[in-house]
């Protein structure tokens, strides 16, 4: 094909073409890489000729993760087309089922925790791969991840109303998934192949003959090890659903799923249960208070920080919502309390207010039910068409867009802003939704109420993942760890507890003021966690040191919590009818 490589055997040979191990002379040592000869083509050769840029484009992207083979060259001359990849040593899974009856439940997870984050980032890419199962998949030697190969059949999605349309009918039959063997591949369809193939290397049995066709059903679980736990199977259950409505729709949904049934590989961990034992810890840094609002008769239920740090919301219970201005504590605007009929406004007491991701607007939720957006540019209000309960809690979802808005009959709405759709309806709590938090590095939306219950929904779909029940009293504030995930809730009794994956059936006590919890936030780096207490105590523990608190207070119960950016400043409201600002002082020199 060129002087450059030479070719030593033939790998393999399929529809699509033939693929070679050759060696790239121009190395020293001679670099070993794989060469894929492309299939003639049956149409035209223009036609062909921008197919086989599009895959080689294709390739040169996806192959900048470090799972996927680099795309080293593309030939395209009179002796054919050629695209030449990066050499991945090891056997395939397929060789080693054929070195063994199965590969374990170990094998299993290793598969589903190293490869659902490649899924994740090819559909990222708006490709789906459409020909997964264990021959495409390498198990390169230790400690490096297992790598997926073979994208010949993979499709790029340009527009989503492809996803509609019927295609070119591909796969290899028994993993394709039944949507996909009608021609109507989506990314769910190579959830459903990863699944099919993990039931393969569980059992040691092709699907085919893993599935019933009288009974319309997988019949895998006689087949596979006795050790195989019911989280794990469930998981798998769900992965190889042949109902595409029924299936997880995302990588991130398995992930999320398989983390907090407690099925975390051992290597996969970080040892986060040990960090929650370290949480209290000492620093000698000092918080003080740098000025305080006072209130006369008004109560500053709940509290949003702009994105950019310099102003803060307050949702006041004489239904007014109110702007100041974070570095002096001057009072920017008041949206007033509605008058009547004409304009927007609360009708009662406002519980909860947010800004918008772009700053440029905020939103508030009150008793009266109403969500309304005021409009900063020019201090205009509209009342968003929200029809129900009281709203209790509210949750900007910057990465997504949206807007989580919690009520009082215990349904979430996740309201997209800015693209004029209409929110999706979550229903699962069955008392007052409480408390609001997102957990970025899992992309999940946790929310917690009278019931009980921490929830664990999957953005952006809604879907939801796990319902902890182990919460022995009713939730009043939720925060996540920005760069871990780690739950943290507070409760009606007045406990803090952490909550993980790897132990989601038991919360570790960290915290226990002597009240309800009112509040709970973290630092935006992470390193401040700050608990509010009825009894008007808030309490700021470092997370980085050493078993050490800072004790702060108001007169009466702190009603709510919210840091800077830049986590050097943290504003709170209190029954007492305050608003107190309190900044990290500069320590002082050495002697």
């Amino acid at each position: 094909m060129d002087e450059r490589y030479r070719c030593q055997r033939v790998l393999g040979q399929g529809g699509f073409g033939r693929t070679y191990l050759a060696s790239a002379e121009g190395h020293h040592p001679p670099l070993l890489c794989v060469i894929k000869q492309m299939a003639p083509a049956r149409s035209d050769r223009a036609d062909a000729h921008q197919r086989f840029h599009r895959e080689a484009d294709r390739l040169a992207t996806l192959g900048q993760h470090p799972q996927i083979p680099a795309l080293l060259d593309v030939v395209d001359n009179a002796q054919g087309q050629f695209l030449v990849q990066e050499y991945i040593p090891g056997p395939s899974l397929d060789q080693l089922l054929q070195q063994s009856t199965n590969g374990g439940e170990a094998l299993v997870q290793r598969v589903l925790y190293e490869l659902l984050p490649v899924l994740a980032y090819i559909h990222d890419h708006s490709v789906i791969h459409r020909d997964i199962k264990p021959a495409n998949i390498i198990a390169p030697p230790s400690p490096q991840p297992l790598a997926l190969v073979d994208f010949g059949a993979a499709k790029a999605i340009v527009d989503p109303e492809q996803l509609k349309r019927t295609a070119t009918v591909i796969g290899s039959a028994g993993y394709a998934a039944p949507e996909q063997a009608l021609g109507k591949a989506v990314y769910a369809s190579d959830i459903f192949s990863l699944g099919v193939t993990c039931l393969h290397l569980l059992t040691g049995l092709h699907p085919f003959d893993l599935y019933s066709v009288s009974d319309d059903a997988w019949v895998w679980r006689p087949y596979a090890p006795a050790s195989v736990g019911p989280a794990l199977g469930r998981v798998l259950d769900r992965m190889v659903n042949r109902r595409l409505s029924e299936r997880y729709s995302t990588a991130q949904e398995v992930l999320a799923d398989l983390r907090w049934s407690g099925l975390a590989l051992e290597n996969a961990l970080d040892q986060r249960s040990n960090a929650a034992a370290k949480f209290l810890n000492s620093t000698g840094a000092i918080w003080e208070q740098r000025f305080a609002l006072s209130l006369p008769g008004v109560i500053a239920n709940g509290l949003a920080m702009s994105p950019s740090g310099r102003a803060i919301a307050t949702a006041c219970s004489d239904g007014t919502v109110r702007l100041w201005d974070c570095t002096n504590g001057q009072a920017i605007h008041t949206f007033r309390k509605s008058l009547g009929l004409l304009g927007a406004g609360h009708r009662g007491p406002v519980k909860t207010v947010v800004f918008t991701p772009q700053g440029d607007a905020i939103i508030s939720g009150g008793e009266d039910s109403q969500l309304i957006q005021w409009h900063l540019a020019d201090y205009s209000g509209q009342t968003l068409p929200l029809s129900g309960w009281q709203i209790t809690a509210l949750l900007s979802l910057p990465q997504h867009d949206m807007l989580a808005v919690g009520s009082g009959d215990g349904r979430i709405y996740l309201w997209p802003l800015g693209q004029g759709g209409l929110p999706k309806t979550l229903v699962h709590h069955q008392d007052q939704v409480t408390a609001l938090a997102v957990d970025n590095v899992n992309q999940l939306l946790v929310s917690g109420g009278r019931d009980r219950t921490l929830r664990l929904w999957s953005l952006p779909t809604g879907r939801l993942v796990r319902t902890l029940t182990a919460p022995k009293h009713a939730i009043t504030a939720l925060a996540c760890h920005p760069h871990d995930g780690r739950l943290i809730s507070g409760d009606q009794a007045g406990q803090v507890q952490v909550w993980s994956a790897e132990n989601p059936d038991q919360g570790l006590v960290i915290y226990k003021p002597p009240g309800p919890v009112t509040a709970i936030t973290i630092s935006p780096d992470g390193h401040w966690l700050a608990i509010g207490a009825d009894n008007g105590h808030l309490t700021l523990v470092n997370l980085q040191g050493q078993r050490q608190t800072v004790q702060l207070r108001h007169a009466w119960a702190v009603r709510a919590i919210a840091f800077t950016p830049d986590s050097r400043m943290i504003v709170s409201t209190g029954a007492d009818e305050t608003i107190r600002f309190w900044c990290l002082a500069e320590p002082a020199p050495p002697d």
